[in-house]
């Protein structure tokens, strides 16, 4: 028995072919390896601080969807906030310090009003996002007693 062709993905699937004759069987086995943990300091290990950045990253994510509709004819990819981000706070996202978190929202809040959606919304009077604090009162203390 001779295994060829294995497959690794980052420690967490490991898949093989084993050739047996004219028999082919395939063995796939699972990691119990969590995902490493966010350094304690980062935004990513604050839960309520990594979930407002989330909530604003999808809030811009639905925004910019938009604005196809409003007839925004350039292409857009999702990760290219992300990119912006680890390119003007030099680190990913979730890995920026706790620190920098209000200037980490006041982008992306720039970010959201900045686009079709959100300045129609502004000259509307309508919120285009809810402050930190209303977030975590609203869904922080809902996850907290569900």
């Amino acid at each position: 028995m001779k295994a060829k062709n294995a497959l690794t993905n980052h420690g967490s699937i490991t898949a093989g072919t084993i050739h047996i004759g004219d028999q082919t069987h395939v063995r796939v086995v699972k990691s119990n390896k969590r995902p490493a943990e966010y350094p304690a300091g980062c935004i990513g290990a604050n839960l309520a601080k990594r979930n407002y950045v989330k909530y604003l990253v999808e809030r811009y994510n639905h925004y910019r969807e938009a604005d196809a509709r409003f007839g925004r004819t350039d292409r857009f990819h999702y990760s290219v906030l992300f990119k912006n981000v680890e390119t003007k706070f030099k680190a990913p996202t979730y890995f920026i310090p706790e620190t920098r978190f209000e200037e980490l929202v006041d982008y992306l809040h720039s970010r959201i009003d900045n686009t079709i959606l959100g300045r129609v919304n502004g000259k509307r009077g309508i919120p285009n996002y809810e402050s930190f604090d209303e977030y975590v009162m609203e869904h922080m203390s809902t996850a907290v007693a569900g």
